[in-house]
C-alpha cells in the first residue's frame, strides 16, 4: 500500500493524447492528488467525465477534447481553484455548464462541438424537444432597456445631488455647514 501511495504522489503530469485509447476515463484518476496537467485529448474515450476529477485540487490544465465523452460536466470540476486551461470541445457532452467563476471564465471554444451543451458562453442549447433556444438576443438591433434605465437612473441621481451643489450658492453653503458640523462633532475640532 505504501508503494501505491508513492505512485499517486509521483505523477504530476499525464499526456496520453493521440493514443486511440477507448473506453471510459477511470474514476481512479481522481486519486492522483498531485496532478497539475492532464491531457487525454484525441482518443476514443467514452462515458461521462468522472466526478472524481474534482478531487484534483492542484490541476492547472485539462484537455479532454476530441473524444466521445458523454453526460454532463461534473459540478465538482467547478471546485478546482487553479484550473487555468480547460478544453472539453468536440465531445458529446450535454446539459448546462456548471456555474462558477472558474468555468465561466473560459472561452466558448473550450466547449464548442458539444451539441447538447449550453451555458453562458454558448449560443444555443438543445432542450428535450430538440429545439434550439438562443441564449443571446438573435439581433444586435434590439435595445437592452436594462442598461438604458440604469443610465437614466444614474444621470437623474447624479444630477439631483451634484447639480445643486455646483450651481446653487444656498445649497452649497448648507452642505459646507453640514460637513463642518459633522467634523466638529466627530473630531472635536
Amino acid at each position: 500500500m505504501l508503494f501505491f501511495q508513492q505512485i499517486l504522489s509521483i505523477f504530476t503530469s499525464i499526456d496520453f493524447s493521440r493514443n486511440n485509447f477507448e473506453g471510459p476515463i477511470p474514476e481512479e484518476i481522481g486519486r492522483l492528488k498531485s496532478l497539475y496537467a492532464l491531457n487525454l485529448s484525441q482518443n476514443a474515450l467514452t462515458g461521462p467525465i468522472p466526478s472524481g476529477i474534482g478531487n484534483l485540487q492542484q490541476l492547472e490544465s485539462s484537455d479532454l477534447s476530441m473524444n466521445h465523452l458523454s453526460g454532463q460536466i461534473p459540478t465538482s470540476l467547478a471546485n478546482i481553484s487553479f484550473l487555468s486551461f480547460l478544453n472539453l470541445s468536440h465531445n458529446d457532452l450535454v446539459g448546462a455548464i456548471p456555474i462558477s467563476t472558474q468555468l465561466q471564465s473560459f472561452l466558448a471554444t473550450s466547449f464548442e462541438g458539444n451539441k447538447g451543451l449550453c451555458g453562458l458562453r454558448l449560443n444555443v442549447c438543445l432542450t428535450n424537444s430538440s429545439k434550439a433556444l438562443p441564449s443571446a438576443p438573435a439581433s444586435t438591433d434590439e435595445i437592452d432597456w436594462f442598461f438604458i434605465a440604469m443610465a437614466i437612473g444614474f444621470a437623474v441621481g447624479f444630477g439631483s445631488v451634484v447639480a445643486p451643489l455646483m450651481f446653487s450658492r444656498k445649497v452649497n453653503e448648507w452642505y459646507n455647514n453640514l460637513i463642518n458640523r459633522y467634523i466638529n462633532c466627530r473630531f472635536g475640532v
